[in-house]
């Protein structure tokens, strides 16, 4: 695929997330975009990362994004000046770098088909354990396609030591094997879309 099919067929997700992402051109391996927050949505840092795993999927030489230009757009819950974490992304260079994730992310499976839950369940998993992620929470475990992706997906890995279910009947709790502690913040979950893994996917 070309970078313009690429970037036309995730165009549609981008701006549910609020960010309009443009080509500049191409550096060797890596792809030159500039990218407009028109609204409020997921940070654009992981936008870019979502980017990139696409795509190294589908383009046959490119394998890096690196974010050249920001506009925050009028209007938008975006600062107008690009924070501290987000200027480590605009710099981003091919060495890995650590993401600003919070401790405890969320991932939120709503909506989603047992293979798509199964699917997005495996790229958070793959992603978040690179940067010390060892705790997070699901949230759409009352609806059964969702129930049984996390109950395929725990059996297969043996992946959790312990699990709570919340109130709500939603949303659980998941503590990865030899976590450093079975503890969970207080904080308001930051909340990921399962579109944002499949992406990537």
């Amino acid at each position: 695929m070309t970078v313009e099919e690429i970037l036309a067929r995730l165009e549609t997700t981008f701006q549910q997330e609020g960010v309009h992402f443009e080509s500049l051109g191409t550096d060797g391996e890596r792809l030159l975009v500039r990218a407009k927050r028109n609204g409020p949505g997921t940070p654009v840092a992981f936008l870019v990362k979502a980017l990139e795993g696409t795509l190294r999927r589908y383009h046959a030489s490119l394998r890096e994004v690196e974010l050249v230009e920001y506009d925050p757009g009028e209007g938008s819950a975006t600062p107008e000046t690009p924070s501290q974490e987000f200027d480590k992304v605009l710099k981003h260079k091919a060495a890995p770098s650590k993401l600003n994730l919070p401790e405890v992310p969320g991932l939120d499976l709503s909506g989603c088909d047992r293979a798509q839950a199964v699917s997005a369940l495996e790229q958070a998993h793959k992603m978040w354990s690179r940067q010390g992620v060892d705790r997070f929470k699901l949230r759409g475990l009352s609806q059964d396609p969702v129930a049984r992706a996390f109950e395929k997906w725990r059996t297969f890995y043996d992946a959790t030591q312990s699990t709570q279910l919340e109130s709500d009947g939603d949303t659980m709790r998941v503590v990865l094997k030899d976590a450093r502690s079975t503890e969970f913040t207080d904080q308001d979950t930051l909340w990921f879309p399962a579109r944002l893994m499949l992406m990537g996917s």
